[in-house]
């Protein structure tokens, strides 16, 4: 059984650090939308955008059995078309904590863009989680409250995507540029949504998350997703390497980024090393490798960052790496 209860104290403890502490931000912006001319990629999810109907003053809370915040730009105009972000809790977690943690929250502002940060179910004991995999979580979230409920049922698919929906339908959405980003058990429910959701979603970013055991259970759509995975290789949660046979193994941290990368249409069998990244601010100097894989579908990008020392809750961060993730999300729009 995986043991989240390590993490879920540190997240809590993280949150009391990030209430005290003033978002970090970089000067470093590239445009939100590319220079280049080129004709608007189909609809494939309609919006208020596409026919003027958005409110300049929506509200910050969609969804109506399970509500999640939503924060927009204090400048928002329903004339500007926004990337939308979507961010997916760790277990134990929440979207708030998620958010600050990830240094997403002041970035909102920097780098224009509509975010949606929701909860998951909690057990009887209040532990939130995602029904993402078999290894995580809603099994282990039963097996923590001893309540006999089958969290195996919850339907967390079918929730983001009903999300996204409302959020196009609510807020000046660029449809064509939908991120996710999740930690852990929100890492993994972020590549099953690249599994099954890709004719929505456009990008994302998983940070020690990991993906069905089976590579047969991940059935993509017709759309490749962006994928950029990060993991510590000491992380003593989700393990870099692959976890043990039987219904909570996981493949490991490089094969999660290789299949993504073979379903973008990459050459998955020979990645290409770039330069170090400089990524948490307690491990000395840029200790974190980078393998980008060449040859992907047209406009696609798939990269995989290990943080050499890193576990499974890196911080604190460096912010041009929270700006490299957060552009990946906006960077990488479809068509």
């Amino acid at each position: 059984m995986i043991d989240l209860r390590p993490s879920f104290r540190l997240s809590l403890g993280l949150l009391c650090i990030l209430i005290t502490s003033a978002c970090s931000d970089s000067s470093d912006r590239r445009s939100i939308s590319p220079i280049v001319e080129a004709p608007p990629p189909a609809i494939v999810l309609p919006g208020c955008a596409d026919d003027s109907s958005c409110s300049s003053n929506p509200p910050l809370s969609i969804g109506i059995d399970r509500p999640a915040e939503v924060l927009i730009p204090s400048d928002y105009t329903a004339t500007t078309r926004y990337p939308l972000i979507i961010v997916l809790h760790g277990y134990g977690a929440s979207g708030a904590i998620q958010s600050g943690y990830l240094g997403l929250d002041g970035r909102v502002d920097s780098n224009q863009f509509v975010m949606v940060r929701p909860d998951g179910t909690a057990n009887t004991n209040g532990t939130r989680f995602w029904n993402a995999t078999p290894a995580c979580c809603a099994g282990v979230a039963g097996f923590e409250d001893n309540s006999g409920e089958d969290y195996s049922q919850i339907d967390d698919v079918a929730y983001i995507r009903s999300l996204i929906e409302e959020a196009a339908m609510t807020y000046s959405i660029d449809t064509s540029r939908i991120g996710l980003i999740g930690h852990s058990n929100g890492g993994f429910m972020s590549l099953r949504m690249a599994c099954e959701s890709s004719d929505y979603v456009t990008a994302l970013v998983s940070l020690a998350g990991s993906t069905f055991d089976d590579p047969a259970t991940c059935a993509p759509a017709t759309n490749p997703v962006s994928v950029l995975t990060i993991h510590g290789d000491l992380d003593e949660t989700i393990s870099y390497e692959a976890s043990a046979i039987g219904p909570e193994a996981y493949p490991g941290a490089v094969e999660t980024s290789s299949r993504f990368a073979a379903l973008a249409g990459c050459d998955a069998d020979n990645p290409v090393m770039q330069d170090n990244l400089d990524v948490v601010g307690n491990i000395e100097g840029a200790e974190s490798t980078v393998l980008n894989y060449s040859n992907c579908s047209e406009g696609i990008d798939v990269e995989f960052w290990t943080i050499v020392g890193g576990p499974h809750i890196p911080f604190p961060w460096v912010p041009s790496a929270q700006d490299l993730y957060v552009d990946w999300l906006i960077d990488h729009p479809r068509g």
